[in-house]
């Protein structure tokens, strides 16, 4: 943050929304971050055998204009997996950070084929492949008229998407019994 600003500086990006999140993790402050947001707080439904929530973070006041969604579990190919579900409104830029990407909106990158999708709140997104660094994995579409990007550690977590996957916005109920699990290496972008 710079003095007398609101805004946050990234030396790819210049001024962006401040990224906050939590430190600890309940389902109390769950509600609390997703009552106040304008976009979706994805989360899969359910939840993969033995993956948990691990954290949240969210840009943008009043009302996030993005929230992202920590999770992690066994790894379908062997091994510990992180899966981070970001949704933006365009021009946030938190998606791209992510994805270790050096522009804010994925642009040319959505068209063609799509690699996957998921189902989010009951419509079909498409998902879009992005080049990105090799530890990771990144997808992006588009659900309730906003950016969904997906991404994951390591880049072989993918194949989550596999299988059907299904988000839901923990703005509409945070469920009680909401797997939550200790913070994960990348909630926050920029590794």
């Amino acid at each position: 943050m710079r003095p007398g600003s609101d805004e946050a500086w990234c030396h790819l990006h210049a001024a962006v929304t401040p990224l906050h999140h939590t430190a600890v993790l309940d389902h109390d402050t769950l509600s609390a971050v997703c009552l106040d947001s304008r976009v979706p707080a994805w989360v899969p439904d359910p939840m993969p055998a033995g993956w948990s929530v691990t954290g949240a973070a969210w840009g943008g006041e009043p009302g996030a204009r993005g929230i992202v969604v920590g999770c992690s579990g066994p790894a379908p190919l062997g091994g510990q997996a992180e899966l981070v579900l970001v949704a933006e409104e365009p021009g946030t830029g938190l998606g791209a950070g992510y994805a270790g990407l050096p522009w804010v909106d994925p642009g040319d990158l959505v068209g063609g084929a799509s690699a996957a999708a998921v189902q989010a709140a009951g419509q079909r997104a498409p998902l879009w492949s992005v080049p990105t660094r090799e530890d990771r994995s990144a997808f992006v579409g588009e659900a309730y008229g906003v950016w969904l990007w997906l991404v994951t550690w390591p880049a072989t977590a993918a194949w989550l998407l596999a299988e059907d996957l299904v988000l839901t916005d923990l703005r509409d109920r945070v469920p009680p019994d909401l797997p939550l699990g200790p913070p994960g290496e990348h909630l926050l972008p920029g590794d």
